[in-house]
């Protein structure tokens, strides 16, 4: 389970809190759409939501975020990596590595997992997404779409209990955005929780729960 309690943040002391005493519980399996206009701060809560806001963004920030009961607000990133994990909407801002394998290997290595183990890893999330040809593909060589899914295959390999997708649909084809879609549902299928910030209504139309940023304001 994934709680908030009267999550409060505003990039600038002098402007209004762009998101105001927020409190949500999200249990396993959820999928939650996050809608909301243009500057509603949709973006800005998943960023909350993994930790890159306050850590690595400042601003003013208040609240508390606890998983299974954990409070998980004093972690570092790299310790809330493995629980919750951030989908961004430009993969450039995630790609680090020369080569796709290497990419996808980084983060399982982190948890100390067995070479062999990693190896399942990385062919299972290739498997999801249809794009097994990419593995020995240097990431700088790559469309767009193709970096898209590939910086969300080196999340599943790192396999955490919350997914927050950014856009998830951008930039990708129809069948791409199917293979999305099929993989949201298995994972929620799997005890996962998903949070999905998209202009696509097939994505949107998945979730059982959804926050609303316009009606918090």
């Amino acid at each position: 389970m994934l709680k908030t309690e009267n999550l409060s943040f505003r990039y600038n002391p002098e402007q209004p809190w762009l998101i105001k005493k927020f409190s949500f519980e999200a249990e396993n399996g959820d999928i939650i759409a996050v809608k909301g206009s243009s500057g509603s701060g949709k973006t800005t809560l998943l960023n909350i939501l993994c930790g890159v806001i306050p850590k690595t963004i400042p601003g003013e920030f208040e609240g508390k975020i606890s998983m299974n009961k954990k409070d998980i607000s004093s972690l570092l990133l790299p310790e809330i990596a493995p629980h919750i994990s951030l989908l961004m909407q430009e993969p450039e801002n995630q790609l680090f590595f020369p080569t796709v394998e290497q990419e996808l290997a980084f983060a399982p290595e982190n948890l100390k997992i067995t070479p062999e183990k990693i190896q399942e890893r990385i062919s299972l999330a290739l498997s999801q997404l249809d794009i097994e040809q990419l593995r020995f593909e240097e990431t700088a060589s790559l469309s767009f779409g193709q970096k898209k899914l590939v910086t969300l295959a080196s999340i599943l390999t790192l396999s955490p209990k919350v997914y927050l997708l950014d856009e998830p649909a951008a930039g990708i084809s129809k069948e791409n955005i199917e293979l999305v879609k099929n993989l949201i549902f298995n994972l929620s299928q799997h005890s996962k929780i998903i949070f999905v910030v998209d202009h696509t209504k097939d994505l949107l139309e998945m979730a059982n729960l959804s926050i609303d940023l316009d009606k918090l304001k």
